[in-house]
């Protein structure tokens, strides 16, 4: 069997000078956050349970905010839009066909994007029965997300096999990429991984091109995700299983529109060894040349917590990896955005070390990257009564951050909670 060799990234330069924090692997001081008191439950007088929330802003001010709707046996999907900034929502318009199952949990959920026009797309699973698993299919909206069409079927392969923890991406052409984890080349994977694929559409969300194999040997579990670059660079992340049961962080990156992908590169060598799935991805994002990935790693055993790197050349090597997670317990899930007036921000999942001798409720902590490498002191956004999961975030204009997560009530059913802050002075 055929393996792609794995480059470890060389240590990128920091531009901050060696007694920065970033050097010193420390939080900067800088601007906070000042949340709302209570986040809203902006579906939950729809009158169905909610889940896996994704944001996204649109240059008019219109906060969007794609959901799962119902029960684990018959849920849904649909987009909601607030044209208020977030004080209130419109009744979900349905992306799913009226009776698809939508398949969605934990880091294997659905997710959306806008083209630079008017054109909005969802990447989604529906349940398709018996052995067959799930149908991986791509939805496309022609109008702000107010209308969906029929969706297409993204895999092309002829026998099925396991597709799922994907994850969707916009190129600034305004072409669809889907990325996936995909079990169809068993004899190129060692027992218990799989294997990361590509498909995109260049015609609006009529028809995805054929498949592209990007990885193979990789953690069955964590999402991949997907940035774009300048040039026209198309980067890929995902978990990648080393011998003896190491799972780090790896990505490619492609220069032909996703036709084929570079050697790929070790983010880190964290030495993670688990012998399983941790079920968690990493997140990445670029701002002007720089690539961004945000990851958790229980690294070594004593320097556990999520991570934050980054790339100035394009994806062949990563800034040594600062644990940005602190002193905060259970740390997980970041999500990476560049707000629209280029503010990078993290949002993670986590508990207070301080309260209730560590067990307090799960919490979205935020934080703020800056160019030279450090980051501000995670933040806890307040106000949710129980644990949260898989936090999301977006950033607006003008300092403006909302941050979405799923939290359960006190009946036992879940809703997507939002929490809308603006950027304070240093």
């Amino acid at each position: 069997m055929k393996r792609r060799k794995f480059l470890f990234a060389a240590a990128a330069p920091l531009a901050a000078s060696p007694l920065s924090a970033a050097a010193r692997n420390e939080p900067a001081q800088g601007p906070a956050y000042h949340f709302e008191p209570e986040p809203s439950a902006p579906l939950a007088h729809y009158g169905k349970p909610t889940r896996d929330g994704k944001l996204a802003l649109r240059a008019s001010g219109a906060v969007y905010l794609l959901a799962v709707s119902g029960g684990h046996a018959g849920s849904s999907l649909g987009m909601s839009t607030s044209s208020d900034g977030g004080d209130s929502f419109a009744p979900p318009t349905p992306i799913s066909p009226e009776g698809a199952a939508v398949s969605s949990h934990g880091e294997n959920s659905p997710s959306f994007g806008f083209s630079p026009g008017i054109e909005a797309y969802a990447l989604w699973e529906r349940s398709a029965g018996g052995e067959l698993g799930t149908e991986l299919l791509l939805s496309r909206s022609p109008a702000f997300g107010h209308v969906w069409e029929e969706p297409v079927r993204v895999t092309d392969k002829s026998e099925p096999s396991t597709n799922a923890f994907s994850s969707l991406g916009v190129s600034p052409r305004g072409e669809a990429y889907a990325v996936w984890l995909d079990g169809r080349d068993r004899a190129k994977c060692p027992p218990g991984t799989s294997s990361v694929y590509l498909g995109k559409s260049s015609d609006g969300g009529k028809t995805v091109q054929p498949n592209v194999a990007v990885a193979h040997g990789v953690c069955p579990c964590c999402r991949p995700s997907i940035a774009f670059g300048s040039g026209g660079k198309v980067h890929v992340s995902w978990r990648q299983v080393f011998p003896g049961s190491i799972r780090d962080i790896g990505v490619a990156t492609s220069t032909d529109g996703g036709k084929t992908f570079s050697e790929p590169v070790r983010v880190a060598a964290d030495n993670w060894k688990i012998d399983g799935c941790p079920h968690s991805g990493a997140s990445m994002v670029v701002k002007g040349d720089r690539l961004w990935i945000g990851w958790y790693s229980d690294g070594e055993g004593s320097n556990s917590g999520v991570r934050l790197s980054y790339s100035d050349d394009g994806g062949l090597s990563f800034a040594p990896a600062k644990i940005v997670s602190a002193e905060i317990l259970d740390a997980n899930h970041p999500d990476l955005t560049v707000a629209d007036d280029g503010r990078v921000l993290m949002v993670f999942k986590g508990r207070a070390a301080g309260q209730q001798d560590g067990w307090a409720p799960s919490g979205a902590w935020v934080l703020e990257a800056f160019d030279d490498g450090s980051t501000t002191k995670p933040q806890l956004v307040p106000g949710h009564q129980s644990s949260i999961s898989y936090p999301r975030i977006v950033g607006g204009t003008l300092g403006r951050v909302f941050v979405a997560w799923t939290e359960k009530g006190e009946k036992g059913q879940t809703q997507i909670r939002l929490s809308r802050g603006r950027r304070q002075s240093a």
